[in-house]
């Protein structure tokens, strides 16, 4: 990746997009971010708005479409309007942009598969549970048709101490109340940061085909609200795991593990995979 023409990150307001942008930044190469929301130094671009609305920058070398519609319940409760953003928009901005022969990044996720097996390789056979899921496998399907100069890299869920669940739970933690974390729910848990550092990563080598970033392990949600309690100098009882079921959670799927094997990782980017605890302590602690 040279420093002759910007990178656009779509979707650069966002925690990955913003992430992304702010780890090009740090290697010295010029970022045009977009924004569906007016904001000061990005652009504009919405890609729930008409195709015939988005005006692209120039003289572009790479992009990386991080915008989407991430939330499994929205995709589920509104799946056409999900569907115009995960699927249409995108596949229509990545054809736009290969066909200027402008190198595409796509952002997946591990929802691709249905968490039956733990570390799923690579060319496994996509057998999404969600509808998010399905979305973004139907997307890489299209994104991968494009050739050589699209990537598909899979991610497994991103962490960050922002996040509503775990800020309510350092809270109550903090203040010698108990939190309730699913039992069997599984995570292998990434920075924003690492997340955003393979992304760039594919940039750079230029590779093509599908990367997979994951933690080396998957922790459960009680693993994670331990950390937490032992962080706040509190007793583990005040972590009380449930089930899913008994909780009466509207979880669209429950899988039995989120890994992905990182073969093309090493190989291909020469990155290493990180322990869940890496992240898991990202969001720990005052």
């Amino acid at each position: 990746m040279g420093r002759d023409a910007p990178v656009l990150v779509v979707g650069a307001e966002g925690l990955l997009g913003g992430a992304v942008a702010a780890c090009l930044a740090e290697r010295g190469v010029e970022v045009r971010g977009t924004t569906r929301r007016p904001t000061a130094g990005l652009l504009p671009l919405d890609l729930a708005a008409a195709p015939s609305t988005w005006l692209l920058p120039e003289r572009l070398q790479a992009a990386v479409l991080c915008a989407a519609v991430t939330s499994t319940a929205g995709c589920r409760s509104q799946p056409a309007a999900a569907r115009r953003v995960n699927v249409d928009a995108t596949v229509e901005l990545a054809g736009r942009l290969v066909a200027a022969g402008v190198r595409v990044v796509f952002p997946s996720t591990n929802q691709v598969f249905d968490g039956a097996a733990a570390h799923v390789a690579a060319d496994a056979a996509r057998c999404p549970r969600t509808e998010y899921g399905r979305m973004k496998a139907e997307a890489e399907v299209a994104i991968l048709g494009l050739g050589t100069l699209a990537t598909v890299v899979r991610l497994t869920k991103i962490i960050h101490r922002g996040m509503p669940l775990f800020a309510g739970w350092r809270q109550a933690l903090g203040r010698g109340q108990p939190v309730q974390p699913f039992a069997d729910l599984p995570l292998a848990p990434l920075t924003p940061g690492f997340a955003a550092a393979a992304l760039v990563a594919a940039l750079d080598r230029g590779t093509a085909g599908v990367i997979q970033v994951s933690a080396t392990a998957d922790v459960t949600y009680p693993d994670v609200a331990l950390r937490m309690a032992h962080a706040a100098g509190q007793a583990s009882g005040l972590v009380q795991p449930v089930s899913v079921a008994a909780a009466g959670a509207a979880i669209e799927h429950v899988p039995l593990y989120t890994t992905l094997d990182t073969t093309t990782l090493r190989e291909r980017l020469g990155l290493e995979p990180p322990g869940p605890w890496a992240a898991v302590d990202a969001i720990c602690g005052e």
